[in-house]
């Protein structure tokens, strides 16, 4: 099991045991892997998950860190400690609304503000650490030597089809060959920019989850979005304010499709794991596309924004 399943009660004793007391506790929409609680620590709106492991919520801290300072607004990590055999992490609680829960209409509108937002992650100083891939709690550098991302091995798909599995091994063939072609960027990301994550109050945008924050090339977040926003339409505009004004160059578009293809790779491989069919389905109707040269991006229709139904 990915995600644990405490009653609030459980959960209340354990951050009260550990941190304080929280008043005014109620169920949130909960995320892939966590339990979600709002509540308030005296005057403070905060936010409380549980979850099975701990280091996100450390990556999480670290981020802040980094971020501290500068106009972006991210929760500030208040206290971890354990519950059961898992752990509560108690965050402030920016005010707004998920962007995912908003209308279409105000999808659209806030769509400029998210892709400035998602700018500014990318310009945090990382200069004091080093290092490529998911931060070390610990240290806050870099866990991997390489700019790009590890793909799932053959022993990920041995539950594929044989027709799966040869696209599979196409896609990874064309990664690291891509990967060996282009030169390295290094920048903070968010790593799970998405409309879930993100909280907008008015005219301003706020991030939440920094679990998955990483380093690597600014263009992973974008390129995060775009995979994403054909099944899940609601993320089209924010992709397409991000991606407005790149330069369209062979090396952009190669970088992209990089990253577009990690990400679809990695997630497929999670629902492979976990025998969710239709989403490992999903997945591979998405990357498919992949396997042809990337066209422009002054059209995002298609191949990049392809639905994968």
């Amino acid at each position: 099991m990915w995600k644990p399943r405490f009653a609030m009660d459980d959960i209340a004793a354990a951050v009260a045991e550990g941190h304080r007391p929280l008043a005014d506790w109620r169920p949130l929409t909960e995320g892939e892997n966590s339990q979600v609680f709002a509540a308030e620590d005296g005057d403070l709106p905060v936010v409380v998950r549980a979850c099975k492991r701990r280091d996100g919520f450390d990556v999480e801290a670290r981020a802040a860190a980094l971020l501290a300072g500068s106009a972006d607004r991210a929760p500030e990590v208040l206290a971890t400690g354990p519950v059961g055999d898992s752990w509560w992490c108690v965050t402030t609680r920016l005010p707004g609304v998920r962007l995912c829960d908003l209308p279409p209409d105000r999808i659209a509108a806030a769509a400029e503000a998210v892709a400035e937002t998602m700018r500014r992650i990318h310009t945090a100083d990382v200069s004091a650490s080093t290092g490529f891939g998911g931060l070390d709690p610990a240290t806050g550098n870099g866990r991997q030597s390489a700019w790009h991302d590890p793909v799932p091995g053959p022993d990920a798909w041995h539950k594929l089809s044989i027709e799966d599995r040869k696209l599979v091994d196409a896609l990874t063939d064309l990664y690291a060959a891509d990967a060996a072609a282009l030169p390295e960027r290094r920048a903070l990301l968010h790593g799970d920019f998405s409309a879930d994550n993100l909280i907008v109050d008015g005219d301003a945008v706020g991030v939440i989850d920094f679990e998955c924050a990483r380093y690597g090339d600014p263009l992973w977040d974008l390129a995060y979005q775009l995979f994403w926003a054909g099944p899940w339409p609601v993320m089209a505009p924010q992709a397409r304010a991000a991606a407005a004004g790149l330069d369209d160059s062979a090396d952009t578009r190669a970088r992209v499709r990089l990253h577009m293809t990690a990400a679809g790779l990695n997630g497929a491989a999670f629902y492979a794991h976990d025998d969710r069919v239709p989403e490992l389905q999903l997945m591979l109707r998405r990357l498919a596309p992949l396997l042809a040269d990337p066209p422009s991006l002054a059209d995002l229709d298609g191949y990049w924004i392809h639905p994968g139904r």
